[in-house]
């Protein structure tokens, strides 16, 4: 698994966790799963997903699993009725920030990209192309 609820100790007390999960791992794992689904859904286009979730120990980015454990512990305090805890709500939308950058092509992280068949045998060989993504500057004209 790419993340395990022991590894959370970093943006969150085992205590505050546990209680607000009744010490249900099972409701961990589930939420995980669904982050990593949600940080799939911002991925895809430009990157392997199966190759960056599928990493383990010391072979996956740390950025990624950084914005993943913002966006698991945010989950996990949401548990909780009307009292989020401040600092996992920024790390929640810094991560959702950064995957909304990604996505849209103004950063480009260092994750396997994603490959595409470019020429027609079936095989990927090359990566899908990155594009930034803006707009151009308006000019006014004076006509």
């Amino acid at each position: 698994m790419f993340l395990e609820k022991s590894e959370l100790k970093t943006v969150g007390l085992d205590e505050i966790i546990n209680k607000i999960i009744n010490n249900d791992d099972a409701i961990v794992t589930d939420i995980i799963a669904e982050s990593i689904d949600v940080m799939k859904g911002y991925l895809f286009q430009y990157f392997d997903t199966l190759a960056i979730f599928n990493a383990t120990a010391t072979d996956r980015n740390l950025t990624v699993l950084k914005h993943l454990k913002g966006i698991v512990l945010f989950e996990i305090y949401a548990r909780r009725t009307k009292q989020i805890n401040e600092m996992a709500k920024l790390r929640y939308d810094e991560a959702m920030l950064w995957l909304e950058k990604v996505s849209s092509g103004k950063i480009k992280p260092d994750l396997p990209p994603k490959l595409m068949d470019s020429d027609g045998d079936g095989i990927p060989d090359s990566e899908v192309p990155f594009m930034k993504l803006g707009s151009r500057k308006t000019y006014t004209n004076g006509w």
